[in-house]
């Protein structure tokens, strides 16, 4: 037997389950309410901050935190924009594709994100947008870049090259009589190692000083460029003179544990070439001690961060190598015993090698920075008008 149906109730339609025609007792059936029961309908869209007009919120439901949600999006769903709790960095960790949304590619950014910035990549660009921001920057740039790297850099390694030339310890390489045993070590010769080697510690810091004011000033001109604030090589040199002596502190300490890394079976040296290799402008752009947080930096995404340094940094070897070919005509048509006199192929390859200095540092330096601008990025976001802010 069948239950009556309450007064307040839709009745099945004529084709009901169980049912053929009209309903017991020859009331006419009402027409068929589809969706719901009788005045329900759909609530409104949710406005921003809140939930469903006229609906209570039930326990465990996530609020949508900001702005209204774009079309064709609903919150709580995978894919949904922006996910709860997620309003920045974005995308999250751990959900690469899931922006910019579907059916909004190149329309929609995050917010406090610039699609048209021209130094930070934003999150899911990949590597062509990291490529984009570098020539972009070498595009703007290289007018101030190339004066500034090449007084810091290649004059101060010139002078290196030639004042070590002269104290190069020479060894007698032919026997006393053909056949014979080797010569015996010249009088003093331990002691002409111990001056050469000292001499090139003193001035490879001393180099390094001048190399630290040219990363300092090349990074102020890279990042006021991008911000489009004007950038003199004066003003520069002046700014990268003000946090040279940090930058260089950190630097020697930088390359000492590098060095230390080679002596350790040399793949140890590799990585912390390569972990700590965002030091300096971690210190520029944070004023943190910057080991550490490199560190953290390059663990974050190792393999995209790992990819763009080793990329720069061939880029920027590859062109040291324009003087090979003098080394090695030196090495075959030279006197050995002219190794120790500025003669014309020892002047060459200390020019050749200071001149191709430029290039390389100035690819290496680009890449660094706008590698670093990238990973802040996936921290929250920022605008180079913001970093050009944080240099000072």
């Amino acid at each position: 037997m069948s239950l009556p149906i309450p007064p307040d109730q839709p009745r099945p339609g004529p084709e009901g389950p169980g049912a053929a025609g009209s309903p017991p007792g020859g009331d006419p059936a009402p027409p068929e309410q589809r969706g719901g029961p009788v005045g329900w309908a759909y609530p409104d869209p949710p406005a921003a901050g809140g939930t469903y007009a006229g609906l209570p919120v039930y326990p465990g439901q996530q609020i949508h935190p900001g702005p209204a949600i774009p079309p064709g999006q609903v919150p709580g769903q995978a894919g949904s924009w922006p996910p709860p709790g997620h309003a920045a960095p974005w995308p999250p960790p751990g959900q690469r594709g899931s922006w910019p949304p579907p059916g909004q590619a190149g329309s929609w950014v995050p917010p406090g994100y610039d699609a048209g910035d021209p130094l930070v990549t934003l999150p899911g660009e990949g590597l062509s947008g990291w490529l984009s921001r570098c020539t972009g920057a070498l595009r703007r740039g290289w007018r101030v870049l190339v004066p500034i790297l090449a007084l810091t850099q290649a004059l101060p390694a010139l002078a290196l090259m030639l004042a070590i030339v002269p104290l190069y310890p020479v060894l007698p390489l032919e026997p006393e009589t053909p056949g014979g045993p080797p010569p015996p070590l010249p009088d003093g010769f331990l002691t002409d190692i111990g001056v050469f080697l000292a001499a090139a510690a003193g001035l490879g810091c001393l180099l390094t000083f001048f190399q630290s004011v040219g990363w300092a000033a090349g990074t102020w001109a890279l990042t006021r460029r991008a911000a489009g604030e004007p950038a003199s090589v004066g003003a520069a040199l002046a700014y990268g003179l003000r946090r040279a002596p940090a930058l260089w502190g950190w630097t020697l300490l930088y390359g000492l544990l590098v060095a230390i890394g080679f002596v350790l079976c040399y793949l140890p040296g590799l990585y912390v070439m390569a972990a700590l290799s965002l030091f300096g402008p971690v210190l520029l752009f944070e004023r943190v001690a910057p080991l550490g947080r490199a560190r953290h930096l390059f663990h974050a995404r190792l393999g995209p961060v790992l990819g763009r340094i080793a990329l720069a940094g061939l880029v920027s070897s590859m062109t040291t190598m324009v003087a090979a070919p003098i080394q090695v005509a030196a090495g075959l048509l030279a006197d050995p015993a002219d190794l120790a006199r500025l003669d014309a192929w020892n002047i060459a390859y200390a020019v050749v090698s200071s001149v191709v200095a430029v290039p390389a540092a100035l690819v290496y330096l680009v890449g660094l920075v706008v590698t670093y601008a990238e990973q802040r990025a996936y921290e929250g976001p920022v605008t180079a008008s913001r970093l050009a802010a944080e240099l000072g």
